[in-house]
């Protein structure tokens, strides 16, 4: 049964048209605002993906940032949100198509349905005025519409046979999150790393992984204790921290 409430763990934002979500968050962030805020807006005039890259960010799409509170920096769980929030989403997306959609997880942080990209994570760190490590989380999900000409196919969940509003996927998304911390809280890192690799690549897909202006090939091969992606490459593991992944 989906929970049409938001928890009460959070407080949301809502605008129109903001440069981006993340920024706003942020610079309220600075004026003490509590961690579980969000921003959600519905157009963004600045949205941004990783590596600096635009989010295109027309009407009847979702766009939202919240404020986490960072993990111990000692701690390997400081690898965890993003995996948090990847199988939050895809749980999210799960439950609302009524399993009818099945989410697979690309690391380090997209969302793909049928090989295309359905949404994105961004993870900004950053310590306040008052001395707060905090996450600001900016997550973004073609609900009706996606773009073209972009690197990897891409698509929405209209295009899937869903239709929804922003505002329900939202309130979905976080009440599954609130699940999926709680596993992390009880059960630990190594669980919800189990549950990632469930939506993700089977172990021997082959890929490449752009490094920069290098590209290496291998087989993939699991992540490790911190959320290192593994590529098997002539029978040798090689740990990668960062990269874009291509399946071949």
């Amino acid at each position: 049964m989906i929970n049409n409430k938001l928890p009460i763990n959070y407080k949301l934002f809502h605008f129109d048209e903001i440069e981006s979500t993340m920024l706003t968050l942020k610079e309220m962030a600075f004026q003490g605002v509590e961690v579980g805020t969000i921003v959600c807006a519905k157009k963004q005039k600045q949205g941004r993906g990783r590596h600096g890259r635009e989010w295109i960010s027309p009407l009847g799409n979702l766009y939202f940032s919240y404020l986490r509170k960072a993990e111990n920096k000692n701690s390997n769980s400081v690898f965890a949100p993003v995996f948090i929030v990847s199988i939050a989403l895809a749980k999210a997306i799960n439950l609302i198509s009524k399993n009818k959609i099945i989410p697979m997880l690309k690391w380090p942080n997209d969302v793909l349905v049928n090989n295309s990209k359905l949404a994105g994570i961004l993870i900004e760190s950053f310590v306040d005025k008052d001395n707060r490590n905090l996450l600001n989380i900016g997550v973004g999900v073609n609900v009706s519409s996606h773009p073209s000409n972009t690197i990897y196919p891409a698509t929405n969940l209209k295009n899937e046979g869903l239709e929804i509003t922003s505002n329900e996927l939202l309130i979905c998304f976080f009440n599954c999150l609130n699940m999926v911390e709680d596993i992390l809280v009880n059960k630990g890192l190594n669980e919800i790393f189990k549950i990632w690799q469930e939506y993700s690549y089977k172990i021997g897909t082959k890929m490449s992984v752009k490094i920069g202006n290098k590209k290496i090939t291998g087989s993939y091969n699991g992540i490790d204790e911190k959320g290192s992606l593994i590529l098997n490459i002539n029978n040798k593991n090689i740990k990668i921290l960062t990269g874009e992944i291509f399946v071949l």
